[in-house]
């Protein structure tokens, strides 16, 4: 009577710690996918935001339409990427593309005082703080999500819901380097 006390007692416990660790599991999944739909809001707030930096451009930079056509090219990679990785990538190069022309712009002294270029030049620098940000925050959950899923007792759960390791979003080290806008211009 005692020993079937005990093993009841022990596979309810089993039983209540799987729910708990499922439940957990789901919960920093929940989390990730959060996450990655943060950076999907500023990838949109950025993408909105670009044919009014093109148009402004258009009026100042007219000899100079490479740059405002691989930022249109971009932008419809962008928008064509189904998978999280094809659009981070695609947005990537377009941060580089977008760093290359503020740099440019130093060529254009009525250009940085106009005013309007100015406020769609503050936003665009806003935009890619957040998406920076929303970057770190996404990678924090990625983490926090493998490391539950690979430690154990959860990893047992893990392996049971076929729970895969989330991939975190890394910037290559091509990308990272800064890009002069002189040799996005050269034909």
């Amino acid at each position: 009577m005692a020993t079937q006390f005990i093993v009841i007692v022990i596979l309810a416990l089993l039983i209540l710690s799987s729910i708990v660790i499922n439940n957990q599991i789901i919960a920093k999944k929940n989390q990730v996918a959060q996450a990655y739909g943060s950076i999907e809001v500023y990838l949109k707030k950025r993408f909105d935001l670009i044919p009014n930096l093109v148009a402004m451009l258009n009026k100042y930079l007219a000899h100079e339409k490479e740059i405002l056509l691989k930022v249109t090219e971009l932008r419809s990679q962008i928008e064509k990427a189904e998978a999280p990785k094809e659009k981070i990538e695609a947005s990537n190069e377009l941060t580089k593309v977008m760093r290359g022309l503020n740099i440019n712009v130093e060529n254009y002294p009525n250009l940085k005082a106009d005013q309007q270029f100015l406020n769609l030049q503050f936003q665009l620098t806003d935009i890619e703080d957040q998406i920076s940000a929303a970057r770190r925050a996404y990678n924090a959950a990625v983490t926090a999500f493998n490391n539950k899923i690979q430690m154990f007792p959860a990893s047992v759960i893990a392996s049971l819901r076929k729970d895969e390791t989330a991939a975190l979003l890394e910037i290559p080290k091509a990308a990272q380097k800064e890009v002069h806008i002189n040799q996005l211009l050269t034909p």
